[in-house]
């Protein structure tokens, strides 16, 4: 019988031998991975790192078409080298140009400290120190108002010189024109200005009145009697004439015609000469002069006799010395007013009519 004793011993050993040589492989087995794992752990983490960055990292900018479209970093080939900048030209901001001075400034330092206008024309004087003074006002001063130097006869040429430039108000200013013209252009102005001064329609009135403020003044000073007030460019009537006004520089009463949506006045005066003179008014003539024509005639009790004077009427601008010495209208003398005299009346005739 054989004896366990010995056979349990050796089949224990066999076994623990190759138990041993099974586990020697499996240590040997992971210590070369973990060397592996060891040796490529820098790399791994390496590349763990760029695909994070990868990630993290904005998609670069498509290149101008005009690279051909190639992405910075892309496709297989070599990478595309990154284009040069153009310089860019410097733009040099000039700097503020000033404004010019003002019309009102230089005004104020050509303004006379007399009248505290500006001159309207030269000469413009000036004292030592350069105060100036407008021509207007340099009779009645003898020292400068500023300074009180003495005021000669220096003229301010530069003042001169710069009045030119600047435009010139409308000598009419103080009756409300708001015109400022270059001096040029002024006087063109100023012979049709609404704001304009002339004589008052009723030949005994003495008043200055502005033109665009004439039919006030008829309505508000003066009597009802003062004119013949019609509708129509039409009007027959007669003077009253009485023997010692052949001797007399006398006027008759005008008579006010309202036609075509203005107003016409004929007029009637004898001078200490003999002459009679009879003419018609437009109040606000202008251009608009042209467009009328006024017959004028004085006739005898019975119409056989006339005599007749076809004129345009006339502006306000003048008066009654100036219709004199122009000779217009219709102008007879003494004997022929006695022609046409009967019963202390000399008939005469008015027709305003509108040129086609």
């Amino acid at each position: 019988m054989p004896k366990k004793s010995e056979k349990s011993p050796k089949s224990r050993s066999t076994n623990d031998k190759k138990g041993n040589k099974d586990n020697s492989e499996l240590i040997e087995t992971v210590e070369k991975e973990m060397v592996v794992n060891i040796v490529e752990t820098p790399d791994a983490l390496n590349n763990d790192n760029n695909n994070k960055k990868a990630e993290s990292k904005p998609p670069d900018k498509v290149s101008d078409s005009n690279t051909g479209g190639v992405e910075e970093g892309g496709g297989s080939g070599a990478p595309t080298p990154a284009a040069t900048p153009t310089p860019q030209p410097v733009v040099v901001t000039p700097p503020q140009v000033l404004d010019t001075i003002k019309t009102s400034e230089l005004k104020d330092l050509l303004e006379c400290p007399v009248c505290l206008r500006v001159p309207r024309s030269s000469p413009i004087y000036q004292c030592a120190r350069g105060h100036v003074v407008c021509k207007d006002c340099k009779p009645n001063v003898n020292t400068c108002p500023q300074c009180r130097d003495v005021l000669g006869n220096i003229r301010s040429l530069v003042s001169e010189k710069v009045l030119e430039k600047l435009p010139t108000p409308c000598k009419y200013s103080d009756s409300g024109c708001e015109v400022e013209l270059m001096r040029s252009e002024l006087p063109s102005h100023e012979k049709e200005c609404q704001y304009r001064s002339v004589n008052c329609v009723d030949l005994a009135c003495q008043q200055s009145v502005s033109l665009c403020k004439l039919l006030n003044h008829i309505d508000n000073d003066h009597e009802t009697e003062d004119f013949v007030r019609v509708e129509g460019g039409e009007y027959s009537s007669h003077f009253i004439v009485n023997e010692e006004d052949f001797n007399k520089d006398i006027m008759w009463i005008s008579d006010q015609l309202h036609f075509d949506q203005k107003y016409f006045y004929r007029e009637c005066c004898r001078s200490n000469k003999g002459l009679w003179y009879i003419w018609v008014y437009q109040l606000e003539p202008g251009t608009s002069g042209q467009d009328y024509t006024c017959e004028i005639s004085v006739l005898s009790a019975d119409h056989e006799e006339m005599l007749t004077c076809k004129s345009r009427p006339l502006s306000l601008d003048y008066t009654k010395e100036k219709v004199a010495e122009s000779g217009r209208g219709l102008v007879f003398t003494d004997s022929t007013a006695r022609l046409f005299w009967q019963d202390n009346k000399v008939r005469y005739s008015v027709k305003i009519k509108r040129k086609n």
